[in-house]
Protein backbone atom coordinates (compact mmCIF):
# COMPACT_ATOMS: atom_id res chain seq x y z
CA UNK A 1 0.00 0.00 0.00
CA UNK A 2 1.20 3.51 -0.76
CA UNK A 3 -1.12 5.01 1.83
CA UNK A 4 -2.97 3.43 4.73
CA UNK A 5 -5.34 5.04 7.20
CA UNK A 6 -6.40 3.14 10.32
CA UNK A 7 -9.35 4.12 12.53
CA UNK A 8 -8.93 7.75 11.52
CA UNK A 9 -11.03 10.28 13.40
CA UNK A 10 -10.71 13.78 11.93
CA UNK A 11 -12.54 17.09 11.92
CA UNK A 12 -12.13 20.65 13.12
CA UNK A 13 -13.44 21.70 16.55
CA UNK A 14 -15.22 18.38 16.79
CA UNK A 15 -14.86 15.13 14.84
CA UNK A 16 -16.53 14.93 11.44
CA UNK A 17 -15.14 11.60 10.20
CA UNK A 18 -14.92 8.69 12.61
CA UNK A 19 -13.20 5.30 12.41
CA UNK A 20 -12.14 5.58 8.76
CA UNK A 21 -9.79 2.87 7.51
CA UNK A 22 -8.64 2.62 3.91
CA UNK A 23 -5.70 1.68 1.73
CA UNK A 24 -4.47 3.04 -1.60
CA UNK A 25 -2.51 0.72 -3.88
CA UNK A 26 -0.03 1.79 -6.58
CA UNK A 27 -1.47 2.13 -10.06
CA UNK A 28 -5.05 2.45 -8.80
CA UNK A 29 -7.68 5.18 -9.06
CA UNK A 30 -10.13 5.07 -6.15
CA UNK A 31 -13.38 7.03 -6.04
CA UNK A 32 -14.93 8.36 -2.83
CA UNK A 33 -18.73 8.63 -3.11
CA UNK A 34 -21.26 10.01 -0.68
CA UNK A 35 -23.96 12.66 -0.23
CA UNK A 36 -23.15 16.32 0.40
CA UNK A 37 -21.86 17.03 3.88
CA UNK A 38 -20.95 13.44 4.76
CA UNK A 39 -17.27 14.25 5.39
CA UNK A 40 -15.53 13.38 2.11
CA UNK A 41 -13.52 16.61 1.87
CA UNK A 42 -12.66 16.45 5.57
CA UNK A 43 -11.35 12.90 5.14
CA UNK A 44 -9.06 14.02 2.31
CA UNK A 45 -7.76 16.91 4.39
CA UNK A 46 -7.17 14.58 7.32
CA UNK A 47 -5.06 12.27 5.17
CA UNK A 48 -2.65 15.09 4.32
CA UNK A 49 -2.59 17.05 7.59
CA UNK A 50 -5.13 19.71 6.60
CA UNK A 51 -7.70 18.84 9.28
CA UNK A 52 -7.40 18.04 12.97
CA UNK A 53 -6.70 14.38 13.68
CA UNK A 54 -8.33 13.28 16.95
CA UNK A 55 -7.16 9.68 16.73
CA UNK A 56 -5.94 7.07 14.29
CA UNK A 57 -2.95 6.70 12.04
CA UNK A 58 -1.94 7.56 8.47
CA UNK A 59 1.12 6.02 6.86
CA UNK A 60 2.48 6.88 3.43
CA UNK A 61 5.14 4.66 1.87
CA UNK A 62 5.61 3.18 5.34
CA UNK A 63 6.18 6.52 7.09
CA UNK A 64 3.99 8.22 9.67
CA UNK A 65 2.43 10.92 7.51
CA UNK A 66 1.18 12.98 10.44
CA UNK A 67 4.64 13.15 12.01
CA UNK A 68 6.13 14.74 8.88
CA UNK A 69 6.47 18.49 8.44
CA UNK A 70 4.15 20.10 5.89
CA UNK A 71 7.05 20.40 3.44
CA UNK A 72 8.09 16.78 3.92
CA UNK A 73 4.48 15.59 3.57
CA UNK A 74 4.16 17.52 0.29
CA UNK A 75 6.74 15.12 -1.17
CA UNK A 76 4.48 12.17 -0.48
CA UNK A 77 0.88 13.43 -0.69
CA UNK A 78 -0.57 16.13 -2.96
CA UNK A 79 -4.07 17.54 -2.54
CA UNK A 80 -6.16 19.38 -5.12
CA UNK A 81 -9.03 21.02 -3.16
CA UNK A 82 -12.45 21.83 -4.58
CA UNK A 83 -11.56 25.46 -5.19
CA UNK A 84 -8.20 27.15 -5.63
CA UNK A 85 -7.86 30.92 -5.39
CA UNK A 86 -6.94 33.02 -8.39
CA UNK A 87 -3.29 33.92 -8.81
CA UNK A 88 -3.32 37.18 -10.83
CA UNK A 89 -0.35 37.89 -13.03
CA UNK A 90 0.87 34.30 -13.33
CA UNK A 91 0.78 32.27 -16.51
CA UNK A 92 -0.52 28.73 -16.53
CA UNK A 93 3.05 27.48 -16.89
CA UNK A 94 4.18 29.42 -13.83
CA UNK A 95 1.29 27.98 -11.81
CA UNK A 96 2.16 24.43 -12.88
CA UNK A 97 5.80 25.00 -11.92
CA UNK A 98 4.70 25.94 -8.39
CA UNK A 99 4.24 22.21 -7.84
CA UNK A 100 8.02 21.80 -7.84
CA UNK A 101 8.55 23.98 -4.75
CA UNK A 102 8.22 20.96 -2.46
CA UNK A 103 11.19 19.42 -4.28
CA UNK A 104 13.35 22.54 -4.36
CA UNK A 105 13.26 25.87 -2.61
CA UNK A 106 10.57 28.51 -2.60
CA UNK A 107 13.03 31.17 -3.74
CA UNK A 108 15.51 29.05 -5.70
CA UNK A 109 13.50 29.03 -8.93
CA UNK A 110 12.69 26.09 -11.21
CA UNK A 111 15.53 24.16 -12.81
CA UNK A 112 15.61 23.13 -16.49
CA UNK A 113 14.61 19.63 -15.35
CA UNK A 114 11.62 21.12 -13.48
CA UNK A 115 10.53 22.96 -16.62
CA UNK A 116 10.87 19.86 -18.77
CA UNK A 117 8.80 17.81 -16.30
CA UNK A 118 6.13 20.52 -16.06
CA UNK A 119 5.86 20.77 -19.84
CA UNK A 120 5.62 16.99 -20.19
CA UNK A 121 2.86 16.93 -17.56
CA UNK A 122 0.98 19.74 -19.33
CA UNK A 123 1.16 17.76 -22.58
CA UNK A 124 0.02 14.59 -20.84
CA UNK A 125 -3.11 16.27 -19.49
CA UNK A 126 -3.70 18.24 -22.70
CA UNK A 127 -3.12 21.79 -21.47
CA UNK A 128 0.20 22.61 -23.14
CA UNK A 129 -1.63 25.16 -25.30
CA UNK A 130 -2.39 27.19 -22.14
CA UNK A 131 1.24 27.39 -20.98
CA UNK A 132 1.83 31.09 -21.74
CA UNK A 133 -1.69 32.31 -21.01
CA UNK A 134 -2.68 34.36 -17.97
CA UNK A 135 -4.14 31.81 -15.56
CA UNK A 136 -6.64 34.34 -14.18
CA UNK A 137 -8.07 34.82 -17.69
CA UNK A 138 -8.75 31.13 -18.23
CA UNK A 139 -12.14 29.52 -17.81
CA UNK A 140 -12.83 27.77 -14.52
CA UNK A 141 -12.50 24.39 -16.21
CA UNK A 142 -9.18 25.30 -17.80
CA UNK A 143 -7.84 26.54 -14.46
CA UNK A 144 -8.96 23.29 -12.86
CA UNK A 145 -6.84 21.33 -15.35
CA UNK A 146 -3.87 23.66 -14.81
CA UNK A 147 -4.03 23.15 -11.05
CA UNK A 148 -4.31 19.40 -11.57
CA UNK A 149 -1.03 19.58 -13.48
CA UNK A 150 0.44 21.64 -10.63
CA UNK A 151 -0.21 18.91 -8.07
CA UNK A 152 0.81 16.16 -10.52
CA UNK A 153 4.28 17.67 -10.98
CA UNK A 154 4.86 17.33 -7.24
CA UNK A 155 5.49 13.69 -8.21
CA UNK A 156 4.02 12.38 -5.00
CA UNK A 157 3.17 8.70 -4.58
CA UNK A 158 -0.38 9.71 -3.56
CA UNK A 159 -2.67 12.25 -5.23
CA UNK A 160 -5.88 13.38 -3.51
CA UNK A 161 -8.47 15.12 -5.69
CA UNK A 162 -11.61 16.81 -4.36
CA UNK A 163 -14.20 16.91 -7.16
CA UNK A 164 -11.57 17.35 -9.91
CA UNK A 165 -14.22 17.49 -12.65
CA UNK A 166 -16.63 19.96 -11.02
CA UNK A 167 -15.98 22.64 -13.68
CA UNK A 168 -15.34 20.33 -16.64
CA UNK A 169 -17.65 19.53 -19.52
CA UNK A 170 -18.60 15.97 -20.47
CA UNK A 171 -15.74 15.41 -22.91
CA UNK A 172 -13.01 16.89 -20.73
CA UNK A 173 -14.28 14.95 -17.71
CA UNK A 174 -13.84 11.60 -19.45
CA UNK A 175 -10.53 12.62 -21.02
CA UNK A 176 -9.30 13.70 -17.58
CA UNK A 177 -10.13 10.39 -15.95
CA UNK A 178 -8.65 8.45 -18.83
CA UNK A 179 -5.45 10.45 -18.37
CA UNK A 180 -5.50 9.91 -14.60
CA UNK A 181 -5.76 6.16 -15.04
CA UNK A 182 -2.84 6.13 -17.47
CA UNK A 183 -0.83 8.42 -15.18
CA UNK A 184 -1.43 6.25 -12.12
CA UNK A 185 -0.77 3.03 -14.02
CA UNK A 186 2.41 4.07 -15.81
CA UNK A 187 3.96 5.74 -12.76
CA UNK A 188 2.70 3.38 -10.04
CA UNK A 189 0.99 6.19 -8.13
CA UNK A 190 -2.31 6.13 -6.25
CA UNK A 191 -5.23 8.50 -6.83
CA UNK A 192 -8.16 9.08 -4.46
CA UNK A 193 -10.87 11.29 -5.96
CA UNK A 194 -14.09 12.63 -4.44
CA UNK A 195 -16.88 12.17 -6.99
CA UNK A 196 -20.63 12.71 -7.10
CA UNK A 197 -21.60 10.72 -10.21
CA UNK A 198 -21.70 6.95 -9.57
CA UNK A 199 -21.83 6.19 -13.30
CA UNK A 200 -18.61 8.16 -13.82
CA UNK A 201 -17.01 6.46 -10.83
CA UNK A 202 -17.96 2.98 -12.03
CA UNK A 203 -16.56 3.76 -15.48
CA UNK A 204 -13.17 5.12 -14.41
CA UNK A 205 -12.28 3.88 -10.92
CA UNK A 206 -10.77 0.58 -9.87
CA UNK A 207 -12.48 0.76 -6.48
CA UNK A 208 -15.21 2.87 -4.88
CA UNK A 209 -15.33 3.85 -1.21
CA UNK A 210 -18.85 4.56 0.03
CA UNK A 211 -19.32 7.19 2.74
CA UNK A 212 -22.27 8.49 4.73
CA UNK A 213 -22.63 10.34 8.01
CA UNK A 214 -18.89 10.62 8.57
CA UNK A 215 -18.28 6.88 8.22
CA UNK A 216 -17.03 4.61 5.46
CA UNK A 217 -19.79 2.06 4.81
CA UNK A 218 -17.90 -0.28 2.50
CA UNK A 219 -16.33 -0.71 -0.91
CA UNK A 220 -17.53 -1.52 -4.40
CA UNK A 221 -15.70 -2.70 -7.50
CA UNK A 222 -17.10 -2.15 -11.02
CA UNK A 223 -16.63 -5.84 -11.82
CA UNK A 224 -19.02 -6.80 -9.00
CA UNK A 225 -21.91 -6.34 -11.42
CA UNK A 226 -25.16 -4.34 -11.48
CA UNK A 227 -27.02 -6.21 -8.71
CA UNK A 228 -24.20 -5.85 -6.20
CA UNK A 229 -23.65 -2.23 -7.27
CA UNK A 230 -27.34 -1.42 -6.82
CA UNK A 231 -27.40 -2.88 -3.29
CA UNK A 232 -24.22 -1.07 -2.25
CA UNK A 233 -25.09 2.28 -3.83
CA UNK A 234 -28.64 2.04 -2.48
CA UNK A 235 -27.19 2.84 0.96
CA UNK A 236 -26.28 6.29 -0.38
CA UNK A 237 -28.92 6.87 -3.04
CA UNK A 238 -32.27 5.21 -2.22
CA UNK A 239 -34.11 4.24 -5.37
CA UNK A 240 -30.97 3.91 -7.51
CA UNK A 241 -31.03 1.49 -10.41
CA UNK A 242 -27.91 0.06 -12.04
CA UNK A 243 -27.90 -1.56 -15.47
CA UNK A 244 -25.22 -2.81 -17.81
CA UNK A 245 -25.07 -1.58 -21.40
CA UNK A 246 -22.24 -1.84 -23.91
CA UNK A 247 -20.10 -3.42 -21.22
CA UNK A 248 -20.47 -0.54 -18.74
CA UNK A 249 -22.62 0.13 -15.70
CA UNK A 250 -25.08 3.03 -15.78
CA UNK A 251 -27.04 4.47 -12.84
CA UNK A 252 -30.45 6.13 -12.73
CA UNK A 253 -32.88 7.04 -9.95
CA UNK A 254 -36.50 5.90 -9.75
CA UNK A 255 -37.73 9.48 -9.20
CA UNK A 256 -36.27 10.57 -12.55
CA UNK A 257 -37.76 7.67 -14.49
CA UNK A 258 -41.39 8.33 -13.53
CA UNK A 259 -43.76 10.10 -15.83
CA UNK A 260 -44.63 13.69 -14.69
Amino acid sequence: MLLEATNLCVGYRTPVVQGASLGLEPGRVVGLLGPNGCGKSTLLRGLCGGARVFSGRVTVVGRDALALSARQRARYIALLPQRVGLLPGLTAGEVILMGRYARGGLFSGPTPADRALALDTARFFGVEGLWNKDCAALSEGQRQLVHLCRVAVQQTPVLLLDEPNSALDFGNTHRLFGALRRWAGTQNRAVLAVLHDPTLALAHCDLLLLMQGGKLLGTLRPEDGPETAARALGQLYPGIRVRRAAGQLFCTLDDYEKEP
